[in-house]
C-alpha cells in the first residue's frame, strides 16, 4: 500500500508538458497504490466507501490499470485515460461527501497531468486540496456543538426542573453535576474528532506538497497547522485549525468563528473576520 508521500515523490516537479514514459507509470502505479490509503481514511471518518469501490469511481480506476497493460500501445494509452478521466468526471457530479470529492478531484488532477495538461493537473488539484480542508473544518463545526451546557439539549429541561423544585443549593450542585458529565461528553467528542482531523491534516499536506510540484508558486498555497488544548481534566477543550498567509499573519479557526492574527515584534492584533480558511 503506498504512502501519502509517495505520490508526492513520484510526480515530476514542474514537468512542463506531457510525463515520460518511466515517470508516468511511476506516477500511474503510485495513485492506483493510494486506494487502500484513501479507503482506510475515510472508514477513520465513518464515511461510506462504496462510492469508491463501484460506479463510474471503479470504472475509472479500470481504465487507469488498463493503461499500464504491457501489450497497450501510446495512442490506446491516452484513450484509457481520457476514458478515465470521463469516468472521475461523472463520479464529481454525483457526489456529496467533501473528502471523497477531494479524492475524485485528485485523480482527476493525476489524469489530467498524465495527458500532458499541467494547467487542468493545476486547478483539480487545488480543488482536492480546498475540499479536504473544508471535510476538516466540518468535523471541526460539528464537534464544537457539543461545546458548553447551553449547547445541550438536555440541559434547559433539567434546570428547570432544579429550578422550580429545589433549594438555589441543590440547584448549584446540580449544575455543577451536569458541567462536569457534560465536559466528559464534550472531551470525547472533541478527542475522536482531533483523530479525524490529524488523519485528514496529513492528507491535507500532501496536497499543497503535490502542488507545490506541479509548478505554484509557494505563497499561493496555503499552509495549515492544527492545535489543540486541554482542560484540568485533561480532556481535548479545543481544536484550532491554523491557515498561515506569511511570517507574520494568520487566519485561525475554532469551529465557531474565524479570527485573522497579524503579529510583530512589538504587537498582536485579532480581528474577526469571513475570509476563507
Amino acid at each position: 500500500m503506498a504512502k501519502w508521500d509517495d505520490l508526492v515523490l513520484a510526480i515530476p516537479p514542474h514537468a512542463g508538458g506531457r510525463s515520460q514514459a518511466p515517470a508516468a507509470v511511476t506516477l500511474l502505479e503510485t495513485l492506483l497504490g493510494l486506494h487502500e490509503a484513501q479507503l482506510t481514511l475515510l472508514r477513520g471518518l465513518h464515511r461510506d466507501v462504496r462510492p469508491l469501490q463501484e460506479g463510474p469511481f471503479l470504472a475509472g480506476r479500470l481504465h487507469l490499470e488498463a493503461v499500464r497493460a504491457p501489450q497497450a500501445t501510446r495512442d490506446e494509452q491516452m484513450e484509457r485515460l481520457k476514458s478515465a478521466r470521463s469516468c472521475f468526471t461523472e463520479a464529481m457530479g454525483t457526489e456529496r461527501d467533501k473528502a471523497r470529492l477531494s479524492f475524485i478531484a485528485l485523480h482527476l488532477g493525476l489524469c489530467w497531468l498524465l495527458l500532458g495538461a499541467e494547467r487542468d493537473a493545476r486547478e483539480w488539484t487545488q480543488l482536492a486540496h480546498r475540499t479536504a480542508v473544508e471535510a476538516m473544518k466540518d468535523i471541526l463545526v460539528e464537534a464544537s456543538k457539543h461545546q458548553g451546557l447551553t449547547q445541550n439539549r438536555y440541559l434547559d429541561p433539567a434546570l428547570t426542573f432544579f429550578m422550580f423544585f429545589t433549594s438555589t443549593a441543590t440547584l448549584g450542585a446540580g449544575y455543577l453535576f451536569w458541567d462536569r458529565v457534560l465536559s466528559k461528553r464534550t472531551g470525547t467528542v472533541m478527542r475522536r474528532a482531533l483523530g479525524q482531523m490529524q488523519a485528514l491534516a496529513d492528507y491535507v499536506d500532501m496536497l499543497g506538497e503535490v502542488r507545490l510540484r506541479l509548478g505554484e508558486l509557494p505563497h499561493d498555497v496555503a499552509r495549515y497547522e492544527l492545535t489543540h488544548g486541554v482542560d484540568e481534566q485533561q480532556s481535548v477543550a479545543r481544536i484550532t485549525i491554523r491557515k498561515l498567509i506569511s511570517d507574520r499573519e494568520a487566519i485561525y479557526f475554532n469551529g465557531r468563528e474565524t479570527r485573522k492574527v497579524t503579529w510583530n515584534d512589538q504587537e498582536r492584533s485579532e480581528v474577526i473576520t469571513r475570509e476563507l480558511i
